[in-house]
């Protein structure tokens, strides 16, 4: 990964960069242990619990970094 300041951090609305990660649900508890806020967001189709969203093949979890790019991690839904 390389990463350098930007004029435009924080300006997208869609994710930035995601981690494919073999569980989710343990990924966002220690990010919260860590002080990480997770998003919550209301789509349509997608079930949101605990911070993380099911649907579509996968379970994901979006925080901001400190410059307010939104990040992810997610897990391929193996059912």
């Amino acid at each position: 990964m390389f990463m350098y300041p930007s004029a435009g951090a924080g300006t997208s609305k869609a994710s930035t960069a995601f981690w494919a990660v073999d569980d989710v649900a343990a990924e966002v508890q220690e990010l919260k242990a860590r002080g990480v806020v997770f998003e919550e967001y209301d789509m349509p189709g997608i079930k949101m619990e605990n911070s993380i969203a099911s649907g579509g093949g996968a379970k994901t979890a979006w925080f901001k970094d400190s410059e307010g790019n939104i990040m992810a991690v997610s897990q391929r839904d193996s059912s």
